[in-house]
Protein backbone atom coordinates (compact mmCIF):
# COMPACT_ATOMS: atom_id res chain seq x y z
CA UNK A 1 0.00 0.00 0.00
CA UNK A 2 1.30 3.46 -0.91
CA UNK A 3 0.67 6.31 1.51
CA UNK A 4 0.54 10.00 0.62
CA UNK A 5 4.20 10.24 -0.35
CA UNK A 6 6.49 11.83 -2.87
CA UNK A 7 9.74 10.04 -2.00
CA UNK A 8 10.59 6.34 -1.98
CA UNK A 9 13.84 4.61 -1.09
CA UNK A 10 14.03 1.20 -2.74
CA UNK A 11 16.53 -1.51 -3.58
CA UNK A 12 16.81 -3.16 -6.98
CA UNK A 13 18.88 -6.24 -7.71
CA UNK A 14 21.76 -5.54 -10.09
CA UNK A 15 20.44 -8.10 -12.56
CA UNK A 16 17.04 -6.39 -12.59
CA UNK A 17 17.93 -3.46 -14.88
CA UNK A 18 20.36 -2.73 -17.71
CA UNK A 19 22.77 -0.43 -15.88
CA UNK A 20 23.02 -2.82 -12.95
CA UNK A 21 23.87 -5.73 -15.24
CA UNK A 22 26.37 -3.70 -17.25
CA UNK A 23 28.22 -2.66 -14.08
CA UNK A 24 27.78 -5.88 -12.11
CA UNK A 25 31.46 -6.82 -12.36
CA UNK A 26 32.65 -3.56 -10.79
CA UNK A 27 34.27 -4.06 -7.40
CA UNK A 28 34.20 -0.42 -6.34
CA UNK A 29 31.46 1.98 -5.29
CA UNK A 30 29.34 3.39 -8.12
CA UNK A 31 26.88 6.27 -7.84
CA UNK A 32 24.45 7.40 -10.51
CA UNK A 33 24.41 11.16 -11.11
CA UNK A 34 21.04 12.81 -10.42
CA UNK A 35 18.96 12.59 -13.57
CA UNK A 36 15.53 12.76 -15.17
CA UNK A 37 15.02 10.33 -18.11
CA UNK A 38 13.71 12.12 -21.19
CA UNK A 39 13.27 9.13 -23.48
CA UNK A 40 14.14 5.55 -24.29
CA UNK A 41 17.64 6.68 -25.24
CA UNK A 42 18.36 7.91 -21.71
CA UNK A 43 22.15 7.82 -21.24
CA UNK A 44 23.02 7.52 -17.54
CA UNK A 45 26.00 9.30 -16.02
CA UNK A 46 27.70 7.60 -13.09
CA UNK A 47 30.62 8.10 -10.73
CA UNK A 48 33.04 5.33 -9.78
CA UNK A 49 35.82 5.36 -7.20
CA UNK A 50 39.17 6.17 -8.82
CA UNK A 51 40.62 2.75 -7.98
CA UNK A 52 37.85 1.15 -10.02
CA UNK A 53 38.25 3.39 -13.08
CA UNK A 54 40.78 1.12 -14.77
CA UNK A 55 41.31 0.24 -18.40
CA UNK A 56 40.10 -3.29 -17.66
CA UNK A 57 36.87 -1.89 -16.18
CA UNK A 58 36.26 0.22 -19.29
CA UNK A 59 36.94 -2.72 -21.60
CA UNK A 60 34.43 -4.92 -19.74
CA UNK A 61 31.71 -2.28 -20.06
CA UNK A 62 32.41 -1.63 -23.74
CA UNK A 63 32.24 -5.37 -24.44
CA UNK A 64 28.64 -5.52 -23.18
CA UNK A 65 26.31 -5.88 -26.20
CA UNK A 66 23.84 -3.46 -24.60
CA UNK A 67 26.46 -0.68 -24.56
CA UNK A 68 27.05 1.37 -27.70
CA UNK A 69 29.67 3.64 -26.18
CA UNK A 70 31.29 4.46 -22.82
CA UNK A 71 32.41 8.07 -22.42
CA UNK A 72 34.82 9.16 -19.69
CA UNK A 73 34.61 12.80 -18.61
CA UNK A 74 37.44 12.88 -16.09
CA UNK A 75 36.64 13.62 -12.47
CA UNK A 76 38.17 14.43 -9.11
CA UNK A 77 41.04 13.08 -7.06
CA UNK A 78 39.03 10.14 -5.75
CA UNK A 79 36.44 9.36 -8.45
CA UNK A 80 35.66 9.60 -12.18
CA UNK A 81 32.52 10.42 -14.17
CA UNK A 82 31.29 8.25 -17.06
CA UNK A 83 28.32 8.13 -19.42
CA UNK A 84 26.85 4.99 -20.97
CA UNK A 85 25.11 5.19 -24.34
CA UNK A 86 22.87 2.21 -25.06
CA UNK A 87 22.82 0.14 -28.24
CA UNK A 88 19.90 -1.32 -30.16
CA UNK A 89 20.57 -4.62 -28.36
CA UNK A 90 18.88 -3.37 -25.18
CA UNK A 91 15.96 -5.64 -24.29
CA UNK A 92 12.33 -4.56 -24.29
CA UNK A 93 12.20 -5.02 -20.51
CA UNK A 94 15.05 -2.56 -20.01
CA UNK A 95 13.40 -0.08 -22.35
CA UNK A 96 10.15 -0.44 -20.40
CA UNK A 97 11.96 0.47 -17.17
CA UNK A 98 13.37 3.63 -18.77
CA UNK A 99 9.95 4.39 -20.22
CA UNK A 100 8.38 4.03 -16.76
CA UNK A 101 10.85 6.57 -15.35
CA UNK A 102 10.12 8.95 -18.22
CA UNK A 103 6.35 8.50 -18.42
CA UNK A 104 5.83 9.09 -14.70
CA UNK A 105 8.28 12.01 -14.45
CA UNK A 106 10.36 10.19 -11.85
CA UNK A 107 13.37 12.07 -10.56
CA UNK A 108 16.24 9.71 -9.74
CA UNK A 109 17.59 11.65 -6.77
CA UNK A 110 20.17 9.05 -5.86
CA UNK A 111 21.30 5.60 -6.94
CA UNK A 112 24.29 3.86 -5.42
CA UNK A 113 25.68 0.34 -5.22
CA UNK A 114 25.39 -1.17 -1.75
CA UNK A 115 26.89 -4.51 -2.82
CA UNK A 116 27.87 -6.02 -6.17
CA UNK A 117 24.37 -7.54 -6.30
CA UNK A 118 22.17 -4.61 -5.28
CA UNK A 119 21.53 -0.89 -5.84
CA UNK A 120 19.86 1.58 -3.50
CA UNK A 121 17.62 4.15 -5.25
CA UNK A 122 15.83 7.25 -4.03
CA UNK A 123 12.98 8.27 -6.34
CA UNK A 124 10.86 11.42 -6.15
CA UNK A 125 7.49 11.89 -7.83
CA UNK A 126 4.74 14.51 -7.74
CA UNK A 127 2.24 12.52 -5.66
CA UNK A 128 1.34 9.10 -4.30
CA UNK A 129 -0.74 8.09 -7.33
CA UNK A 130 2.20 8.68 -9.65
CA UNK A 131 4.55 6.76 -7.39
CA UNK A 132 2.13 3.84 -7.20
CA UNK A 133 1.68 3.80 -10.98
CA UNK A 134 5.45 3.83 -11.46
CA UNK A 135 5.83 0.90 -9.06
CA UNK A 136 3.19 -1.06 -10.99
CA UNK A 137 4.89 -0.28 -14.31
CA UNK A 138 8.22 -1.56 -12.97
CA UNK A 139 6.58 -4.76 -11.75
CA UNK A 140 5.00 -5.27 -15.17
CA UNK A 141 8.44 -4.80 -16.75
CA UNK A 142 9.93 -7.46 -14.47
CA UNK A 143 12.07 -5.02 -12.46
CA UNK A 144 12.31 -6.40 -8.88
CA UNK A 145 11.78 -3.36 -6.65
CA UNK A 146 11.86 -3.78 -2.86
CA UNK A 147 10.58 -0.77 -0.92
CA UNK A 148 12.80 0.14 2.02
CA UNK A 149 11.26 3.43 3.09
CA UNK A 150 8.60 5.88 1.99
CA UNK A 151 8.27 9.46 3.16
CA UNK A 152 5.60 12.08 2.86
CA UNK A 153 5.50 15.78 2.20
CA UNK A 154 3.74 17.31 5.23
CA UNK A 155 0.94 19.79 4.68
CA UNK A 156 1.00 23.20 6.32
CA UNK A 157 -0.89 21.81 9.33
CA UNK A 158 1.47 18.85 9.71
CA UNK A 159 4.60 20.63 10.96
CA UNK A 160 5.43 17.91 13.53
CA UNK A 161 6.26 20.59 16.08
CA UNK A 162 9.24 21.85 14.08
CA UNK A 163 10.42 25.38 13.53
CA UNK A 164 11.21 26.40 9.96
CA UNK A 165 14.96 26.06 10.61
CA UNK A 166 14.56 22.64 12.23
CA UNK A 167 12.44 21.45 9.31
CA UNK A 168 15.04 22.76 6.87
CA UNK A 169 17.82 20.90 8.70
CA UNK A 170 15.88 17.63 8.82
CA UNK A 171 14.74 17.73 5.18
CA UNK A 172 18.27 18.60 4.01
CA UNK A 173 19.75 15.68 5.96
CA UNK A 174 17.20 13.31 4.42
CA UNK A 175 17.58 14.62 0.87
CA UNK A 176 21.38 14.46 1.01
CA UNK A 177 21.40 10.85 2.24
CA UNK A 178 22.68 11.50 5.77
CA UNK A 179 20.46 8.76 7.23
CA UNK A 180 21.40 6.16 4.63
CA UNK A 181 24.04 3.43 4.91
CA UNK A 182 26.63 4.34 3.81
CA UNK A 183 26.00 8.01 4.56
CA UNK A 184 25.59 10.22 1.51
CA UNK A 185 26.84 13.33 3.30
CA UNK A 186 28.51 14.43 6.53
CA UNK A 187 27.39 16.86 9.21
CA UNK A 188 30.13 19.24 8.10
CA UNK A 189 28.87 19.22 4.50
CA UNK A 190 25.27 19.77 5.63
CA UNK A 191 26.30 22.63 7.91
CA UNK A 192 28.24 24.27 5.07
CA UNK A 193 25.16 24.02 2.86
CA UNK A 194 23.08 25.91 5.44
CA UNK A 195 25.89 28.33 6.24
CA UNK A 196 26.29 27.60 9.95
CA UNK A 197 28.84 25.78 12.10
CA UNK A 198 28.85 22.00 12.38
CA UNK A 199 28.03 22.25 16.08
CA UNK A 200 25.05 24.55 15.47
CA UNK A 201 23.69 22.33 12.69
CA UNK A 202 24.09 19.21 14.85
CA UNK A 203 22.07 20.80 17.68
CA UNK A 204 19.38 21.93 15.23
CA UNK A 205 19.11 18.47 13.66
CA UNK A 206 18.95 16.77 17.07
CA UNK A 207 16.12 19.08 18.18
CA UNK A 208 14.29 18.41 14.91
CA UNK A 209 14.55 14.65 15.40
CA UNK A 210 13.44 14.89 19.03
CA UNK A 211 10.44 17.10 18.22
CA UNK A 212 9.42 14.85 15.32
CA UNK A 213 9.50 11.73 17.50
CA UNK A 214 7.52 13.44 20.26
CA UNK A 215 4.95 14.65 17.72
CA UNK A 216 4.58 11.13 16.31
CA UNK A 217 3.89 9.67 19.77
CA UNK A 218 7.22 8.23 20.91
CA UNK A 219 6.26 8.82 24.54
CA UNK A 220 3.16 6.67 24.12
CA UNK A 221 5.34 3.72 23.11
CA UNK A 222 7.04 3.80 26.51
CA UNK A 223 3.79 3.06 28.35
Amino acid sequence: MWWDVTVAVVTIASDGFALGRALSDARHRIELARSVPLGDEFAPHFWIDALGASEAFEQRIEADPRVERLVRFGGTVDRFLYRIEWSAAMSNGDREFLAALRDHDVLVERAITTTTDEWLFRFRTADRETLSAFHDACSDAGVPIEVRRIAGSPTVDESFGLTDKQREALVLAFDEGYFEVPRGSSLTELADHVGISRQAYTRRLQRALQNSLISMGIRELKR
